[in-house]
């Protein structure tokens, strides 16, 4: 295997740590800050999420994996805002080179919580290939999406009561630690929140399965010299985080487990897939 394209399983298990240490931090300073106490479930996602810089280590990691794998200094891969026309501009997290036409492009998105917004997340994909296409540009186009999988997102989760039976606004949480998708950091009070009734549960969707089976609908199946509507390439990484223990130093230890997918949205053969895409068109030699 070309040095190029060796395996970057260890350093993508690497990013997801960095990932899950910057989301979670910033999930549980906003719950703290708050006053709530870690037995309380999760509220306010929508703050820690603006607040933390999560998404941004998957931006950063495949800007300079692809830098590496086409051979050119990391600073001419990164962000950049497309402007079609004078109406029509659009922005992307990892583009290939800064200034011209856009050759290579990589959109990233992930999914750590409201896995019901599935639909609404590949529906965004698909309209962001679509803007590519409609101002026909033939830049070749991939598209990373991580999912934090656990019992939650996939549907083995129980739902517990609405918040506003305890005396408080929100949701009714899901009676899962935050590294499960779930909305507790402590689960010892986690009954509290539990419903009383013994009814069947409902059974949830398989959030992880059913993101992969959308998103082999978005993909290409062979590389093709004219870009259309469908990505060129798709990179899908579930990843199990399970709490280990702290070291010495009082410092949370997480192990990462990355799921195996369909061959198609392996992100081991990401960046060759689009490699071989670009050379088709003329990009490189």
């Amino acid at each position: 295997m070309s040095p190029r394209f060796a395996d970057l399983t260890p350093a993508l298990l690497l990013a997801c740590g960095e990932y899950w240490k910057t989301y979670y931090t910033a999930m549980r300073n906003v719950h703290v800050g708050s006053g709530r106490t870690l037995q309380e479930p999760i509220r306010d996602r929508n703050l820690g999420t603006t607040a933390s810089s999560h998404i941004a280590v998957f931006e950063r990691f495949w800007r300079e994996k692809l830098a590496a794998a086409l051979g050119v200094p990391e600073t001419e891969v990164g962000p950049r805002t497309v402007r079609f026309r004078e109406h029509r501009s659009k922005s992307f997290d990892v583009c290939w080179p800064l200034t011209g036409e856009p050759l290579i492009l990589i959109s990233v998105k992930s999914m750590q919580n409201a896995y019901r917004n599935l639909t609404n997340r590949i529906e965004e994909a698909l309209g962001d290939s679509a803007v590519l296409r409609l101002y026909r540009s033939n830049a070749v186009f991939g598209f990373f999406f991580f999912i934090l999988k656990g019992k939650v997102a996939d549907g083995q989760a129980e739902q517990g009561v609405s918040l506003r039976t305890t005396g408080a606004k929100g949701f009714a949480p899901y009676l899962e630690l935050i590294q499960e998708g779930g909305d507790f950091f402590d689960l010892s009070n986690v009954d509290r929140y539990r419903k009383k009734s013994n009814r069947q549960k409902r059974e949830r969707q398989d959030t992880t399965r059913k993101a992969e089976q959308s998103l082999l609908d978005l993909t290409v199946a062979e590389p093709a010299e004219q870009g259309g509507i469908h990505y060129d390439a798709i990179a899908l990484t579930p990843a199990r985080i399970k709490r280990t223990k702290k070291d010495r130093g009082g410092t949370e230890l997480w192990d990462i487990t990355i799921s195996e997918v369909d061959e198609r949205l392996d992100p081991r053969t990401f960046l060759s897939r689009l490699i071989t895409t670009a050379r088709l068109r003329g990009f490189i030699k």
